[in-house]
This record gives C-alpha cells, structure tokens and sequence, in this order.
C-alpha cells in the first residue's frame, strides 16, 4: 500500500501581496497557477488575470508601480483574460510554500485581499510548519479543510470532469484542439496536475474497458 498524500484548502490574508494590492487599485480578478523562486527571497509568480474590461496597459503599469515587483510580462490569452510572469521580492506567502514542501495546486484570490491556496503535501507536518511560518511574520490564515488524497469518490469526480472537458474540447482529436496548458488555465491547476489527472483517469476507463470484456489484465 502507498503512502498517504493529503489535501489541504488554506485561505490566507495576503492583503499586503501585489496581488492584494492590484485588485483593490483595479477591478480585476486574479488567480495563481504556480510559483517559482526568484533568487534568495523572491518568488516569479504565474498568474491568470481576468480584466474585467481593465486595460493590459493599466494593469501592467499598476503591478511594476507596485513595491518589491521586478518585472511583469504579459501574455493576452483572449479579449478579457491575460497571463502574466510576476517576479517579487519578500513574497512572504508564496515563498513559504516553497519552503515548506507543499505542492500549491492552484489559488485564487478574493475581493477582500484574501487567497485560498489548494495544497497536496506528503504528511500533515508540512501544512503545520507552513501554518506556523505564516503566523510567525504576522500572515492571518484559515484551515478549511483537509483529508487524504485517495478519497475515491472526490478523485473521480474531479478525473471524469476534467476529462470530459479535455473530450468536449478537443484534446482527444487529432490534431488536438486543445493542449494541456489550455485545460490548466481552465481549470486554475499547474500543467502537471493536469497530465497526472488525465493518465489516472484514462489507465481506469481502459481497466474498466477490459474487464467488462471479462479479460485479465497483466
């Protein structure tokens, strides 16, 4: 029997972040897809923005106005979305993911400067150091839930609704209509996640295939 993974939901106050601050200067909507560090003690920041009918000019002119960012580059994917590099120095939030060994799978942030960071993480202890670093610089957070990774029923439902989209969407077709990173903008998780997602859930459609056919698998 494998080890058991966990998820976790954390909203954290990061009101104080570029993030927070951008979306109370503009009416944006903001949402994490993953981090990487910068340097020592900054973190690069890939992140998908919902414009809201806010200009790409505006927006990226707030964000490098903003103090501690070093550079933004924009990217538009359609008439009102964009995805931008942000790196940042003194990250607090982000870079005590990094630190702490969880896996941030997605966030997404509220009109209030609060973000709700979806975790995977080998044990508990890594979300409680995490939790604790937070607290130790000041950061206010809320534990909304946690639990095992191979809860059955929650897994396939997340594999049947992002493999139904990839069907609908073309990914199946050939040639594809749509890639792995379309579908992870879609649905705000990293390109890994997604390609994880897909191989589980197609390795139990072709088991169910073939025992339903009464064959034995090797």
């Amino acid at each position: 029997m494998g080890e058991i993974l966990y998820e976790a939901v954390l909203s954290v106050n990061l009101s104080e972040s570029w993030i927070g601050k951008t979306m109370r200067m503009l009416p944006v909507s903001i949402s994490v897809l993953d981090s990487i560090p910068l340097d020592e003690k900054g973190v690069e920041d890939l992140v998908e923005v919902k414009l809201n009918s806010t200009s790409i000019d505006i927006l990226e002119s707030t964000v490098k106005d903003i103090k501690g960012v070093d550079f933004v580059k924009v990217s538009k994917v359609d008439l009102d979305k964009v995805i931008m590099i942000v790196g940042v120095q003194g990250c607090v939030g982000c870079r005590t993911i990094i630190e702490s060994g969880c896996f941030l799978i997605s966030a997404n942030s509220t009109t209030d400067g609060w973000i709700e960071w979806k975790l995977i993480m080998n044990e508990k202890l890594q979300l409680q150091n995490l939790v604790s670093h937070l607290n130790d610089h000041g950061v206010d957070n809320r534990l909304i839930l946690i639990q095992p990774v191979d809860d059955k029923e929650s897994l396939t439902a997340r594999q049947e609704r992002i493999i139904k989209t990839a069907l609908e969407r073309g990914y199946y077709d050939f040639p594809k209509r749509i890639g792995i990173r379309e579908l992870a903008r879609l649905f705000n998780i990293s390109t890994a996640s997604v390609s994880e997602t897909l191989r589980r859930g197609q390795k139990k459609i072709i088991e169910q295939y073939f025992k339903g056919k009464g064959e034995k698998l090797n």
